[in-house]
This record gives structure tokens, C-alpha cells and sequence, in this order.
């Protein structure tokens, strides 16, 4: 893997025009109400959360368990046996005794059941100790497997697909062909969804060793491995949209460019770390390691989004855009996460991270109109939303946490706070204040999982007065919160946790040996204590065991 030499000039560019996160507050036309809630101002025309207000960060936790369990309790269609979000791409509320929700628009089966299994199992479960979401998104990928991959012995063979018909319980792409519609087209898959899907069954395995989720993620691995291209600023490394079946076949349905690289090299990243653990053998590693320099390389070549911007192809409802003009936000953020979590990749990443933070602030945020400080999903759809709005302010406070700078943090603040007024106090979780109906793959998939990557980077802003494990760099498999102690095992020896607890631990032990006090974290193994105004935040560094004891007495 290449690290990246040389900052493109339309950066600094970005960053002379657009510096500055901080908009004039005092000039907002402020709005009484948005979605299903009274706006809550601050003495300096901020918003502030619709939940406890003045508790900052507390109606984060509130709102990410009223949609988990929103979703955990949603009732089965009516005359298929299945919930909603296994059927549909959104909802509304019905109004009808017989069937309380009314499913809408083609289905994209991947992105949600992608974003469930990070949202849901590998987050939510392990904050709480409820291991019944583990059950939920087992359910959902088996589901899956058995019915939305395709044919073994297809060029995209044993890989999901990301889009179905509404309302059908099997899922090869859609009727719809992209050229007189919004659709992938029938046996049309999109890479980058597979990607997502092999993360999200990787994750799984991690969680439960279960050796159908490892051959899951391999399957998608070896798919992506195998039909890697030299990108340029016409085609990517891999299409957006391709046939299934063969990428020849019915060439038109192939819609060649898309930006969303990442997912693949997360895939490729993760199976690099574990490769050991799981005996990959070394002709997989190699192309694995090949196919991911490719995507790296492209990445940040003179041709690649990293230099052109051209950040476009994710949703799987919008026409095929053959002369790349749409413009979509998820990538640039996701990007810049990847690069805070891992700077060594980029020499030149406090620029890019910055840049790539504003630029997204610049296109696509609503510039405070209305009082809204908040994020649009893309150029074809410049409406805001609450799961857009949450991603941007979980990279924002990550990056705070990492290069520091007061505004990055309010900025996180203000736009988390926006994003809580997408949650009703009956956990639905609508799109927008100007689009009510709920999609699952933004209010349940995606939003939920940004709340916890900012409580992560700002723990003040975890519960007080309770214990929860916010983040690990391993996939934590297990979790139990006792009255004395909270115990917990990881994937992988080699881990750093980050926790909130009601006070300092007595003692910290890994695999049963105690390990010590070590506030820089300097060394091996240790733990580190930081005092808040209620209890405080724990951090645990280990990488001669998985089974981690913390004992409060």
C-alpha cells in the first residue's frame, strides 16, 4: 500500500475559500418545530437536542435506543411473515389496524443488512449487553445468503445484490434498467455493496466464529480479487453497476465509474489482520493484497477522487449517470473517517481530512438556511437528513478528538443535536423535516451507528452515570455489565477499548493476569484513567489475551 506524496492544489484552494466551520448564528430564521419535535435553542441561536437539552449528549444514547428498538419490535407484513425492512427500501405510517405501515419504492437488501450488522451487533449490542440484536442481524444475514446471492458459477459469483423489487422476499437486482428508470437492472449487482456485505459478514464471523459468515466474506473477497481493473478517470477498479452474470452480457446495463473504493479496501484490510487467525493460505493473501493496492493507488491518483473530487455512485434508486455528474457525500466522509483512523496511510492527511470535511460542509450542507445546520445526501437529492447529518458530525468529532480545534467539536455537537430531531419519541426515524417517511438504510442502518463513533471521540457526551464500552479496534464477540465488574472478550489479543464508567476501576485483568496503571499507554498493555464531572473514561490497551475483567470493587 502507497502512501500519498503530494496534497492536490484544489485542497489548499478548498480551504482558503471555505475556511471556517462557523457560520453567523445570530442571522438563522429560526424554526419553532422540525419533524415531530419543538426546536430547543441556546441564548446564541445554536440547536440544542430535543431530549435533555441541557444535558449535552444525552439524547444520543435516547434516540439510537428508541430507533434499535423501534426496529427490534417492528411487527411482520401482513401475509408474508417477514418485517418491513427484509421487503422495503422505506416506510410510512398506514394509519390501518390491519397493517400499520404502508412499504414503499424498489428494496436494497445489502446496504441495509450491511449497515445493521456494524449499527446493531458489533455497536448497540455491546453498549447495552443485549445480545438479542445479535439474534436480529443473524437473522437478516442468513436471510441473505439463502436468498439474495448469486450463482456460484457467475463472473460475480456467491455475492449479494444490492437492490430487489419492493416487496419480494428473493432479491436479483431490480425489473428496472437504468436507462428509462431508477434501478440497477434484473442480475445487475454493484461492487461496492458487495464489499460493504463481505465487511459486514466478516464482522459476524468475528462476533460469533461461525465459519458460514468467514466463507461469506472470502466468497465476496475472491469476487472482488478477481475482477480488479486498472482505474482511470473514465472507469473505476471496479464498476458501479455490472452484470452478474457477465460483465459483457447486456453491456449497456454497466454503468463503469464509481468513487466507493473503500468498502473493498476495509474487506482487504480486516482479512490482512486477521489472515493468521483464519489460515489464509498465501495465493488469496497476495491477490487480496494486489486488488487492494490497485483500489489505493487509484484512490489517489492524478485520475482518482482523491484529486478530482468526482465523488459519485452509491444509491441504488437513481438513474445511471454514465457522464458522472452527480456528486454524493457518503465517500468523502467515509474517506476522512478511514484517514483519522489510520493517518500512517497519508502523509498529507491533516489537509485532506480538512478539506474533505469542508468540502462536504460547502456542497452539501444547508449553510444554516432556516436554522438548519445540517447535511443533504446528494446533488440529485438536496434534501437534509438526519443520517447524512449524523455522519458528518461523527467525523467531525473524530476529528476533533485526533487534531484537536474547538470548532470541529461544536460543529459535532450542533449537527448531532439536528440529527435527534429526526427521532420520534416512538422511534421512527424519519428522513428529513421535508421528507417524513422512513428509509431503513438511513434511519436505522446508517444513523445509528454514527452516534456511537462520536461518543467514541467525545466520551463526555456518553451516558453519565452508567457503564458502556464505546468502541474497540477489535470486534468485541461478548458482554456482561455486573454490578461489580464488567468482563468482555475480543476477537483479536491485540485491542484498545474505550469505556465510560460510573467510577475508576479497581483493577483491570487480562486472561485473568492484572495488568497495570499507565495514563500515556506507552507501553504493551495497560489502562488509562481521565476524570470527568461524573465518573470517567477508561481505556484499556492489550495484546497477549481476549478475555478482559474489570473489577469496580
Amino acid at each position: 500500500m502507497k502512501k500519498n506524496k503530494i496534497p492536490h492544489i484544489l485542497f489548499v484552494l478548498a480551504m482558503m475559500i471555505f475556511s471556517g466551520l462557523n457560520s453567523n448564528a445570530q442571522d438563522k430564521e429560526l424554526l419553532d418545530s422540525f419533524c415531530t419535535h419543538k426546536t430547543i435553542w441556546n441564548p446564541n441561536n445554536k440547536l440544542l437536542a430535543w431530549y435533555k437539552s441541557d444535558a449535552p449528549g444525552a439524547a444520543y444514547t435516547h434516540v439510537v435506543r428508541l430507533a434499535a428498538e423501534f426496529l427490534r419490535d417492528m411487527p411482520d407484513e401482513p401475509g408474508i411473515g417477514l418485517p418491513y425492512y427484509y421487503l422495503h427500501q422505506s416506510i410510512s405510517v398506514a394509519n390501518d389496524n390491519e397493517k400499520p405501515y404502508e412499504g414503499a419504492g424498489l428494496h436494497n437488501p445489502a446496504c441495509v443488512f450491511a449497515g445493521l450488522t456494524e449499527s446493531l451487533a458489533v455497536n448497540y449490542s455491546i453498549f447495552t449487553g443485549d445480545d438479542s440484536y445479535v439474534a436480529l442481524v443473524k437473522k437478516a444475514l442468513d436471510h441473505m445468503l439463502k436468498n439474495g446471492s448469486t450463482p456460484a458459477d457467475w463472473t460475480w459469483g456467491n455475492c449479494p445484490y444490492a437492490s430487489a423489487k419492493g416487496g419480494s422476499i428473493t432479491y436479483e437486482g431490480t425489473s428496472k434498467d437504468g436507462i428509462c428508470g431508477p434501478g440497477d437492472g434484473f442480475h445487475v449487482l454493484e461492487p461496492d455493496k458487495v464489499a460493504e456485505m463481505g465487511v459486514a459478514y466478516l464482522q459476524f464471523y468475528q462476533m460469533t466464529e461461525d465459519k458460514t459468515y468467514l466463507d461469506a466474506a472470502l466468497h465476496c473477497a475472491d469476487a472482488l480479487a478477481r475482477n480488479v481493473r486498472t482505474g482511470d478517470n473514465k472507469q473505476s477498479p471496479w464498476p458501479f453497476r455490472v452484470n452478474a452474470q457477465s460483465p459483457d452480457r447486456r453491456g449497456m446495463l454497466v454503468e463503469e465509474y464509481g468513487s466507493n473504493v473503500l468498502p473493498a479496501i476495509r474487506l482487504f484490510d480486516e482479512l490482512a489482520c486477521i489472515q493468521s487467525r483464519i489460515h489464509l493460505n498465501t495465493e488469496r493473501q497476495e491477490s487480496y493484497k494486489k486488488a487492494r493496492d490497485i483500489a489505493w493507488d487509484w484512490l489517489y491518483s492524478w485520475d482518482g477522487p482523491m484529486k478530482t473530487y468526482v465523488w459519485k455512485g452509491y444509491f441504488e434508486d437513481v438513474e445511471y449517470d454514465h457522464e458522472n455528474r452527480n456528486r454524493v457525500q457518503v465517500q468523502p466522509m467515509e474517506v476522512a473517517r478511514y484517514l483519522i483512523l489510520h493517518p500512517e496511510y497519508d502523509k498529507f492527511y491533516k489537509e485532506n481530512v480538512s478539506a474533505l470535511i469542508q468540502w462536504c460542509k460547502s456542497v452539501f450542507g444547508t449553510q444554516n438556511s432556516l436554522g438548519w445546520n445540517a447535511q443533504c445526501e446528494q446533488l440529485w437529492c438536496m434534501a437534509p437528513m438526519g443520517s447524512h447529518t449524523a455522519r458528518y458530525a461523527s467525523v467531525c468529532a473524530m476529528w476533533y478528538a485526533l487534531n484537536g480545534g474547538e470548532r470541529y467539536k461544536e460543529e459535532a455537537y450542533e449537527t448531532f443535536n439536528w440529527a435527534t430531531y429526526c427521532t420520534s419519541k416512538e422511534g421512527f426515524v424519519s428522513v428529513g423535516p421535508t421528507w417524513k417517511s422512513s428509509w431503513f438504510s438511513d434511519g436505522y442502518s446508517d444513523y445509528i451507528k454514527h452516534f456511537f463513533d462520536g461518543m467514541a471521540a467525545i466520551p463526555e457526551w456518553a451516558p453519565a452515570g452508567e457503564n458502556h464500552l464505546l468502541k474497540s479496534t477489535s470486534i468485541v464477540q461478548k458482554i456482561k455489565y455486573s454490578t461489580n465488574k464488567i468482563s468482555y472478550s475480543t476477537f483479536l489479543p491485540t485491542s484498545t477499548e474505550v469505556l465510560r464508567l460510573v467510577s475508576m476501576p479497581k483493577q483491570v485483568s487480562i486472561d485473568g493476569k492484572v495488568i497495570k496503571r499507565d495514563d500515556q499507554l506507552k507501553n504493551g498493555e495497560g489502562w488509562s484513567w481521565e476524570k470527568l464531572s461524573s465518573g470517567g473514561v477508561l481505556r484499556i490497551k492489550h495484546q497477549s489475551g481476549r478475555d478482559v475483567e474489570i473489577a469496580s470493587r
